[in-house]
C-alpha cells in the first residue's frame, strides 16, 4: 500500500441492519463467517461471506463481542461476563464485576497466543469506573488495568511484542510492551493523540504491515496510522458513529466497518466494507 500521508480510501455499503449499536466485527476463517453484535439489543449476528446469509441469535442481555474458540464454537463477551456459544446455545462461563449491576463488558479480543482480553464500562460511561481483564486458557482472570472509562480498541503488532489499547474519552491510542510468554502488558504510553480529529477513537484493527486502523465514533471515519503513530490514510464512512473495524475475507483483504446510531443520530447501525490495499492479520481464537 502507498505510504503517502492521509491517502483517501472509499468504502461502500455491505449490509443495512439498522442496529442500535453494531460492534465487535470478527472474521472466522474456519466457517467463512463474519461475527458482529448489536450491543444494547443483545443480538449476535453471523454473516456468511459467500452466501450473504445473515443469522441472528438473541442473547437475552447486552453482548459486545464474539470470538472463535480453538476447540470449536465461540466465546461471547456479554453483560454479566464471558459465555460460550455452541450453535445457538449460550452458556455463561465466567462472571465479571458481578456485584456491580450498572457495569457491563465492552470490547474484547484475543492476543495471538489465545488469551482473551475483555474490558468493562459503566452503563452511563462514568469516568474511571471500568477495568481491563486478561483471561487465560484455564479461565483464570487477571486484572490488568483499572480506572478505565470506556474500554475499547485492542490489538497486537505482527510480532506480538506490542499491545495497543484505547480508552475512548481520553482520545489517545496507547501502546504497551507485551510479553508473549506471560501475557504481561507493561509501560503503557501514548502512541497517537487523536484530539485533532473529529469524534473519539473506538475499535481498531492491525494490518500485516503493523499499521493500525482506528474507528472514530462521531467522526465518520476510519484512519490508518503507522506503527510510529503517523497518519497514513482515511476512510470516510457515510454513517457518523463508526464503532469498529476488522479484516475479513479469504485473503483478509477487506476491511469491514461497523456503525451505531449514536446519541444524536437516528441513522446508522450498518456494515460497510473497504479495500484498503493491504491484508490484515488472522483472527486469534480463544484457547480456553
Amino acid at each position: 500500500m502507498s505510504g503517502v500521508a492521509d491517502q483517501r480510501i472509499g468504502c461502500e455499503g455491505l449490509l443495512r441492519v439498522g442496529g442500535e449499536c453494531l460492534e465487535g466485527p470478527c472474521w472466522d476463517g474456519r466457517t467463512g463467517r463474519l461475527w458482529f453484535v448489536d450491543i444494547p439489543r443483545g443480538t449476535i449476528f453471523a454473516y456468511g461471506w459467500s452466501d450473504r446469509r445473515l443469522e441472528r441469535i438473541e442473547a437475552g442481555e447486552a453482548v459486545s463481542a464474539v470470538i472463535p474458540r480453538v476447540e470449536g464454537g465461540e466465546v461471547v463477551a456479554c453483560r454479566r461476563g464471558v459465555a460460550t456459544l455452541a450453535g445457538d446455545d449460550l452458556r455463561l462461563g465466567m462472571l465479571i464485576d458481578e456485584d456491580i449491576s450498572w457495569m457491563r463488558t465492552n470490547d474484547a479480543k484475543c492476543d495471538p497466543y489465545g488469551r482473551l482480553w475483555v474490558g468493562t464500562m459503566a452503563d452511563d460511561a462514568s469516568p474511571r469506573s471500568g477495568s481491563l481483564y486478561r483471561i487465560s486458557a484455564d479461565w483464570s482472570r487477571t486484572t490488568v488495568l483499572t480506572g478505565v472509562s470506556i474500554s475499547n480498541g485492542l490489538g497486537w503488532s505482527p510480532d506480538g511484542r506490542r499491545m495497543y489499547y484505547i480508552d475512548s474519552p481520553i482520545k489517545t491510542v496507547d501502546v504497551l510492551d507485551y510479553d508473549p510468554g506471560t501475557g504481561d502488558a507493561v509501560d503503557r504510553r501514548v502512541l497517537i493523540d487523536t484530539s485533532e480529529y473529529a469524534g473519539m477513537p473506538d475499535g481498531l484493527a492491525v494490518d500485516a504491515e503493523g499499521c493500525l486502523w482506528v474507528a472514530f465514533f462521531g467522526g465518520g471515519a476510519v484512519r490508518r496510522f503507522s506503527p510510529g503513530g503517523s497518519l497514513l490514510a482515511t476512510i470516510e464512512v457515510p454513517d457518523r458513529h463508526v464503532t469498529s473495524c476488522a479484516f475479513a475475507g479469504e485473503e483478509l483483504d477487506h476491511l469491514v466497518i461497523t456503525t451505531g446510531q449514536g446519541p444524536d443520530s437516528a441513522t446508522g447501525g450498518n456494515l460497510f466494507v473497504a479495500r484498503p490495499g493491504v491484508p490484515g492479520l488472522p483472527t486469534a481464537a480463544f484457547a480456553g
